[in-house]
């Protein structure tokens, strides 16, 4: 056998093992799922948007709120813009009342802050970008994944917001690479906290087959990372968070796509196995949930209560990134890219 003859076989091989190892993992994930018992799922309540975030080319990767500002936050803020600085939406919490309430359900154009991120634009390359936003009075804390050396990487960086002027301005001396011993290509700290004076990013991939012992670093306000305490093992990807409130509580968007199978070597979910999964989830290869959390100052830990199922539009799913909580009526929710821009409410009860 000649060295091109058994490339070719040594490929074909390959091909084949990944392959059957992804059939086998979707296989027991269904399995999972049939055994599981259905549970009731929330309907989503989509908010009709125009204007440039209405185009699934802004992607949308997180919500969090500033005041009484819902910001969405585009992963390549300079996209649609024609000058040096870019943007970042947001619309006011009456407006998204008035609509969800029947009182003016038009659609809504999202006004803007600018952002210059031209000094940091070798970190918004090609599938590189912001991946989450969270305020503490008039300071934004951001975390930002790039790809450097063929490695994924994550940064915090903050900015302050002038909302006089409407602008929010970077702060070059605050950026900080968050450590990570993993690389698994175009995942992140897709989320960020902050708790008891301490920015708090979090990985996305937790699943006991990629990351067995999770945990997260909490740094200071001057950047300097403090400790790290251990997160749950989670499977498929959190993708935002909601901030966390007076009982140390927060939300999590947990999402899988099933062409992430191969990447994600999802576990057994522990979490279906103990609370059933929505019935439309039942029948399809997506996970689309709302889970819960605690933090304490050592640890995070999962909430023990079921997570929220999202109805499926059909057998696809949809690309879930950002979430914030709606007073005590529910959480707003914003897809990235797939299938479009979705802002939408869904409600629950917090206690």
């Amino acid at each position: 056998m000649n060295k091109s003859t058994l490339n070719k076989f040594l490929l074909i091989l390959l091909v084949q093992i990944f392959y059957t190892c992804s059939t086998s993992q979707i296989r027991e994930i269904t399995k999972i799922k049939q055994d599981a018992n259905p549970v009731k799922e929330v309907k989503i309540q989509q908010i009709k948007l125009k204007g440039k975030v209405s185009n699934r080319k802004s992607e949308i990767s997180g919500l969090s709120w500033y005041k009484d500002n819902l910001i969405l936050l585009p992963q390549f803020p300079n996209r649609f813009s024609n000058n040096k600085y870019g943007e970042i939406y947001y619309i006011k919490k009456n407006r998204i009342i008035d609509f969800l309430s029947g009182k003016d359900t038009s659609a809504i154009e999202p006004m803007s802050f600018s952002i210059n991120t031209n000094e940091f634009s070798n970190l918004f390359g090609k599938g590189s970008g912001f991946e989450a936003v969270t305020f503490h009075n008039n300071t934004a804390y951001f975390t930002i994944e790039s790809f450097s050396f063929g490695k994924t990487v994550s940064y915090l960086i903050a900015g302050e917001v002038d909302s006089i002027k409407k602008r929010i301005t970077l702060k070059r001396k605050s950026l900080t690479l968050i450590p990570n011993k993993l690389n698994i290509r175009n995942i992140g700290d897709e989320s960020v906290l902050y708790f008891n004076n301490q920015i708090i990013p979090i990985y996305e991939a937790n699943g006991k087959n990629v990351n067995p012992n999770p945990k997260v670093n909490l740094f200071d306000e001057n950047y300097n990372i403090i400790k790290t305490i251990p997160f749950p093992n989670i499977e498929y990807r959190i993708t935002d968070v909601t901030t966390v409130d007076s009982n140390n509580i927060f939300w999590a968007i947990n999402y899988f796509y099933p062409g992430e199978t191969q990447k994600l070597n999802p576990a057994p979910d522990e979490l279906i196995k103990r609370f059933g999964i929505g019935k439309s989830q039942k029948k399809s290869e997506y996970i689309e949930r709302l889970v819960k959390f605690r933090i304490t100052k050592n640890k995070i830990e999962l909430v023990n209560s079921a997570p929220i199922y999202i109805k499926l539009p059909g057998e696809e799913g949809r690309n879930w990134e950002g979430i914030a909580r709606l007073n005590k009526k529910g959480f707003l929710i914003a897809t990235d890219t797939y299938p479009k821009t979705i802002l939408a409410f869904v409600k629950y009860k917090n206690k």
